[in-house]
């Protein structure tokens, strides 16, 4: 082992030269930076998620290969494959470069067993003087300075050394962290600056006048008021003084305001972690949280592409080149994986559309590549322009047809009967959207689609009653929670014991880093658990942590949820229904089976959405300075104006649609429908997936394969797929 190998000194070397390199002094003050922690941590924990892959020079994976399960299951026995790169990752960021010591036997030479980092400074020793520019071919070997005085030396073999290089020394290296050291310092001092500015009683924002006082009684009730008026916890309180300039009596108040300096404290810190950011490559809107779905989207694309990616192929090249030296195998960390960096699907789509416009992809390779079978009688082997060419306005009929009228005749009427539902469908869709209300009852029983209008006509009045059920739910929410609120703060004791321990468990749960705070993904969650406000996300059980049951019984407003959305979600069931056919009821057994089931789902996502909201209000009130219980109760507030805006929009407008589109499904299937046909919407909102799928046509019990749905917004369909969806089936029934 590494411990056992014979001590020896710099000085012993015959007339060697030595570089020593720390890992650790290039990295003091990276703790004390929230921002360069979380870009550290941003780079480490995602990139030491990616497999390092052996592959021949075909290209094809050697499975089980010895360096790879080093590298990704287990590198020596006491620490993981994921712990191992995430650590070379830290140090790179850090240092710019890091050691990592083979273990190859007593002679140095064998196979690598074990590989354990390196924590202790390093003496790199070169057979050239250092003043003559020694390059990585002069190295001759390595002496790891230990913690106990003991100094190791290492053979070129046995030391893997990964680094970012500098670009004017060739054994030196360039660390991210040096880049955002000056931005870091900055910060520090600006905080600390402030920290000064608030122990020495910060800033009153106000001047209390007293009037005339003796000494003694003004000595008295400064000291009275110091308490409260002093210190980070009581900056912002009212100052008293004797009496205002120039003397006088009446009690009087006088407004102080912020000061320049103090608002350039604010700017700076805004300033400094944007340069701390630039200088570890990570995008503004992947730390920040309030920003859009789009942008986080964005955002964690470009810090793989741009950043994270290069620094795996930079250290897996080096990688390579000592362990894997034969040409035969070849090292690399396997992105293939990483679904940041991997074509959506919507922009295959996009892409696919893009090459077809400029004649590059034939029709059958273009619906290939989005999962559509190829046209029939081999039409679709053509460009578009050769495609669009074969239906031109036609030259006249041969005499031929003409000697033969009823054969044309006869050609005339195969042709309308085939065109005749095309052209209906199309005068549906260019039609001036002219509203027309469609009762949920009718007065046949035949089996039919609604038009287009109609069905949009039906989402509108559909999405607009789903508000106010929602709006009604979050002002009896509202109402109810912060009654018992105030209640629970006219309790002093008891008040006092809850806002504690809130506060410990918060504080707690954000030194022990276990929580991210961050606005749903909504290409995860479905629309009921979507919000516009930050929600905390952990490891299983932090929420006993946060009492928020004080004042939210889950039990009681899943009920009472239910209760009131269901209403609203049987009035888009039946209209659904009653649009294919007027036999439709939602007291058949199977019908409201799957009706119950909907509304108990609905009731349990929107609840624990509006449950985890309010635990994170709770918590960042905990993590926060000098919060009082008026801010706490703002913060409440927040939650259930949150539920009857944003949330009430998308839960409103995706049960419209998902329970108008689920119940005309299951009328149509028990009409006799055979197959569905997607209808999209047509504007700049829909997605490009959509978009393409207009027109499709699948079986009635298959899922259409671009929008990997049922029906529009369907809730067993992905969340991007899903989501605040408006297209529209139509159905072909059997004869």
């Amino acid at each position: 082992m590494l411990r056992d190998r014979r001590p020896i000194t710099v000085a012993s070397i015959g007339g060697q030269q030595s570089l020593t390199l720390d890992l650790d002094a290039e990295a003091r003050g990276y703790a004390h930076s929230a921002v360069a922690y979380r870009c550290v941590a941003a780079i480490a924990d995602n990139g030491s998620s990616v497999p390092l892959v052996v592959r021949r020079p075909d290209g094809s994976v050697i499975e089980g290969h010895d360096i790879a399960t080093l590298f990704n299951k287990r590198p020596n026995p006491q620490m993981s494959g994921r712990v191992f790169k995430s650590l070379i990752l830290q140090q790179g960021e850090l240092a710019g470069q890091s050691f990592v010591w083979l273990d190859r036997g007593e002679t140095g030479l064998g196979p690598v067993t074990e590989a354990h980092i390196v924590f202790d400074p390093v003496d790199v020793i070169v057979d050239k003087p250092v003043a003559q520019r020694p390059t990585i071919a002069n190295v001759i070997g390595f002496i790891i300075r230990r913690a106990d005085g003991v100094r190791v030396p290492v053979l070129p073999e046995e030391m893997l050394w990964l680094r970012y290089p500098h670009p004017f020394d060739p054994l030196g290296c360039l660390a991210p962290w040096r880049a955002a050291r000056h931005a870091v310092d900055m910060d520090a001092y600006a905080r600390e600056w402030q920290r000064s500015s608030y122990k020495n009683g910060a800033s009153p924002t106000g001047v209390v006048y007293l009037g005339q006082m003796e000494p003694s009684e003004l000595t008295k009730a400064r000291a009275m008021w110091r308490s409260e008026v002093q210190g980070p916890a009581n900056a912002g309180k009212n100052l008293l003084v004797s009496s205002p300039p120039g003397g006088g009596t009446p009690i009087s108040y006088a407004r102080v305001s912020l000061t320049a300096e103090e608002m350039d404290y604010l700017e700076s810190r805004v300033a400094n972690a944007a340069e701390v950011m630039m200088a570890f490559g990570v995008p503004h809107d992947y730390l920040s949280a309030g920003t859009t779905y789009e942008n986080r989207s964005a955002a964690k694309t470009l810090l793989w592409s741009d950043t994270i990616a290069s620094k795996l192929e930079l250290f897996g090249s080096d990688i390579d080149r000592v362990l894997l030296p034969s040409d035969s195998e070849e090292a690399g960390f396997d992105l293939s994986g990483v679904e940041a960096l991997q074509e959506s699907r919507t922009a295959l789509v996009d892409r696919t559309v893009n090459l077809v416009d400029s004649d590059v992809l034939m029709i059958d390779e273009a619906r290939a590549d989005i999962g559509r079978d190829p046209l029939p009688g081999r039409t679709g082997q053509v460009t578009i322009s050769a495609y669009r060419a074969q239906y031109q306005a036609a030259p006249p009929p041969l005499n031929r047809a003409s000697e033969m009228p009823e054969l044309e005749d006869a050609f005339r009427r195969a042709v309308v009967e085939v065109l005749a539902p095309v052209v209906q469908q199309m005068t549906q869709l260019n039609a001036p959207a002219t509203p027309r209300r469609l009762e949920l009852t009718r007065a046949d029983d035949t089996p039919s689609s609604p038009s287009l209008a109609d069905i949009n006509d039906a989402y509108d009045s559909l999405e607009a009653t789903g508000r106010r059920a929602v709006e009604a739910l979050a002002k009896e929410q509202q109402t109810r929670v912060l009654r018992d609120f105030d209640r629970l703060m006219a309790k002093p004791n008891r008040s006092a014991e809850w806002l504690t321990e809130v506060r410990a468990q918060a504080c707690a749960l954000a030194r022990e880093q276990l929580l991210t705070l961050a606005p749903p993904d909504l290409d995860v969650v479905p629309a009921a658990r979507a919000t516009a406000l930050d929600v905390a996300g952990g490891p299983d059980g932090w929420e006993e942590r946060i009492k928020a049951r004080e004042i939210f019984d889950p039990r009681y407003w899943r009920r009472r949820t239910a209760e009131v959305l269901r209403p609203f979600v049987e009035r888009a069931w039946r209209r659904g229904g009653v649009s294919i056919t007027g036999s439709f009821d939602l007291d058949e057994p199977d019908v409201a089976g799957a009706l119950d089931d909907r509304v108990d789902e609905l009731a349990g996502q929107v609840t624990r959405t509006t449950e985890q909201v309010l635990r994170s209000q709770l918590l960042a009130h905990g993590v926060a300075e000098g919060e009082s219980v008026p801010e706490l109760r703002a913060r409440i507030q927040r939650v259930f104006a949150d539920l009857s805006d944003y949330r009430a929009t998308m839960i409103a407008r995706t049960e419209s649609v998902g329970g108008y589109s689920a119940a005309s499904h299951m009328a149509a299937l028990d009409a006799g429908a055979v197959r569905k046909t997607w209808l999209s919407t047509d504007d700049t909102r829909t997605r490009a997936t959509h978009r393409a799928a207009q027109g499709s046509s699948v079986a009635l019990n298959k899922r259409f394969p671009l929008t990997e749905s049922r029906w529009p917004a369907d809730p067993a369909a992905p969340a991007n797929q899903s989501i605040q969806c408006r297209c529209a089936l139509t159905f072909e029934f059997e004869e």
